[in-house]
């Protein structure tokens, strides 16, 4: 079986999820396993279908994508029309699934209370790092969702924005969390 196939095939057996309520619940995201003969360090492009992945076609949808070589679980989520973005699932705190709080447009760790912006910027703690942030795009019928490794630069469409200063000015963020962001582009 060729790679597309085998990802279609994952792809299509995790679909049905349920979105209910604005705080997404991420562990009734489907899940695609990406097992590749690249290794653990190289930077590629992992595609998901989205025909077959309904949950991507909604605002507000997500998905987990698990890149087996490399132990990397990433949750892309379609935050606004034709804009996805692709960020660690695990909090730097403790390690526990993030959730995504549609309707603040940020992720949230149900543990401690860690919060952190739609390119893994840290908005509130108790987490001291941000989340890796990954380029989602999409192209036809397909988001496309850049990974590399630990190992590696940072491939350029994955450098995190700058801040969006006009976001800080008029949201409720303190001046600590307001440094944090500053500090992390």
């Amino acid at each position: 079986m060729d790679r597309r196939k085998f990802l279609e095939t994952v792809c299509a057996a995790g679909a049905g999820i349920a979105i209910a309520g604005s705080i997404i619940d991420i562990t009734k995201a489907p899940k695609l396993v990406a097992r590749t003969r690249l290794s653990a360090n190289d930077v590629r492009e992992l595609p998901i279908n989205i025909t077959d992945n309904p949950e991507l076609q909604k605002i507000g949808g997500m998905y987990h994508l698990e890149v087996e070589d490399s132990g990397q679980d990433i949750l892309v989520v379609h935050v606004s029309k034709d804009k996805y973005v692709a960020v660690d699932l695990k909090c730097k705190h403790r390690s526990c699934d993030v959730n995504y709080d549609g309707d603040d447009k940020k992720f949230v760790c149900p543990c401690h209370g860690s919060e952190y912006d739609l390119y893994g910027r840290i908005l509130k703690g108790p987490t001291q790092r941000p989340l890796n942030y990954y380029h989602a795009e999409l192209k036809g019928d397909e988001v496309m969702v850049t990974v590399y490794g630990p190992n590696d630069p940072v491939p350029a469409n994955s450098i995190v924005p700058a801040v969006d200063t006009s976001i800080i000015q008029n949201s409720n963020l303190d001046s600590t969390a307001v440094d944090s962001m500053i500090k992390q582009k």
